[in-house]
């Protein structure tokens, strides 16, 4: 299985440098994110693409505590519907619950699961393959749960002992803060302990009607996602694939752990193929990256996997009518005219 993430969970990303001060456009198209993908509701990104985006958001902000910061702008929309039947659960264990039971919803990079043990709960975060998340991703889900669990139950909630797999950060002091608990680092697995009867106690803003109501939207997401999914493994395996040029279905199918038989056939009931998603891709980023003045045409070769700037300038010319350095021109000119005179 492909691991992707839901594309809203980036949107705390763009927030948090957005409130920094710093533009999140061209670390988003660094990391191979096109922006536009944060406005699609039912939009995934893989796990690589979200790797690389917190790295370079870490590195554009030089704080190695950024994940808990990004964490804490979480939005009910951030887990589609899940954030809705979060806040329509009757108890923080119900809502719980639900997050355990809907997890690949928001990423199948990793599984969630409870376990009590006496008059405490244990959340386990346990991740999937052997690429773990980046540990600011870690860091953002931690924080993101606190966040959730304080906007429901009050401010004064706090677990009663946190644990990360990652090794201690230079910044452990905002770990302290933000959580409000005992932390072990270097952890055999990451977790979040709370009291039972913290999760127990029933929130005023539980709805069951809204709860129902938001529970089929995430089934019917979910409904949807699985039908679409070889569509959306095969785009995503291209995306990463795309700077190293091999794009070819062989490559693909091996990445999916698939026949070559078996994908063409898969996606040719969807109506598409290998060669289309490919040119499909190439065109969506191409589009996006022409109107990046920071990357060069070389860049962008490089970045869409063709093999030379005469390839890239081709296909951009068959899509579009004009060269890419042509297209620039024209954007360039178009902003000039419609900015102020002054």
């Amino acid at each position: 299985m492909h691991t992707t993430t839901i594309a809203s969970w980036a949107a705390i990303i763009w927030r948090a440098l957005e409130a920094r001060g710093i533009a999140p456009d061209p670390v988003f198209l660094r990391a191979g994110i096109d922006p536009v993908h944060l406005q699609d509701a039912g939009a995934r990104l893989p796990l690589s693409a979200m790797t690389r985006l917190w790295q370079l958001a870490v590195e554009a902000t030089a704080d190695p505590c950024f994940g808990l910061s990004a964490g804490q702008h979480v939005h009910p929309t951030t887990f589609h519907g899940l954030g809705y039947a979060w806040f329509a659960s009757h108890t923080l264990r119900e809502a719980l619950d639900r997050f355990v039971r809907y997890t690949r919803l928001v990423s199948t990079a990793l599984t969630l699961r409870t376990v009590a043990v006496g008059q405490e709960v244990e959340l386990i975060f346990d991740p999937v393959g052997k690429k773990p998340p980046a540990p600011a991703a870690g860091d953002a889900g931690m924080a993101a749960l606190v966040a959730l669990c304080r906007t429901s139950y009050g401010d004064a909630f706090a677990p009663l002992h946190v644990r990360f797999q990652r090794p201690p950060p230079e910044c452990q002091e905002q770990f302290a803060a933000l959580f409000r608990a005992p932390i072990t680092f270097n952890a055999p697995d990451t977790a979040m302990v709370f009291a039972a009867a913290d999760l127990d106690g029933v929130l005023p803003t539980g709805n069951a009607e809204l709860a129902r109501a938001a529970d089929e939207v995430i089934l019917k997401y979910l409904a949807r996602f699985d039908r679409e999914d070889i569509v959306t493994q095969a785009r995503m395996t291209l995306m990463e694939l795309l700077p190293s040029g091999k794009t070819g279905a062989t490559h693909v199918a091996e990445a999916l752990h698939l026949s070559v038989r078996n994908l063409q056939r898969k996606l040719a009931r969807h109506g598409t193929s290998v060669a289309k998603l490919t040119e499909e891709i190439r065109r969506e980023l191409a589009d996006q990256y022409v109107r990046n003045s920071r990357l060069s045409v070389g860049e962008i070769t490089y970045l869409l996997g063709f093999s030379e700037p005469a390839s890239f300038t081709r296909a951009f010319h068959r899509w579009h009518g004009m060269s890419p350095s042509a297209c620039r021109k024209s954007l360039s000119a178009s902003h000039h005219n419609d900015s102020p005179a002054g």
